[in-house]
């Protein structure tokens, strides 16, 4: 068994490399996408607008998530088929 010796450096410098990869997505890709639709910016105000946590919002008691999950499960389990099952 052979095991992988990396250097202490090349690791540091993969961990910042990863840490930089996040921050600019975070920081400057999702923010550069927001800002090139109008669609999404008027979402990303409304969000903002009404205090809505997106982080923490799927993960509360609230119905309207309960009832989002059961139309997406309900939408993938249930789709259309070719239009000869249909007749069929």
């Amino acid at each position: 068994m052979t095991i992988n010796k990396t250097s202490a450096a090349y690791r540091w410098t993969k961990l910042l490399a990863g840490i930089a990869i996040f921050w600019s997505f975070t920081y400057v890709i999702c923010p550069a996408i927001t800002a090139s639709s109008e669609d999404f910016a008027t979402m990303a105000k409304f969000i903002d607008d009404s205090g809505i946590e997106t982080g923490e919002f799927y993960y509360t008691d609230i119905e309207v998530c309960g009832e989002a999950d059961l139309g997406a499960r309900s939408t993938f389990e249930h789709m259309p088929r070719s239009m000869d099952a249909a007749v069929k």
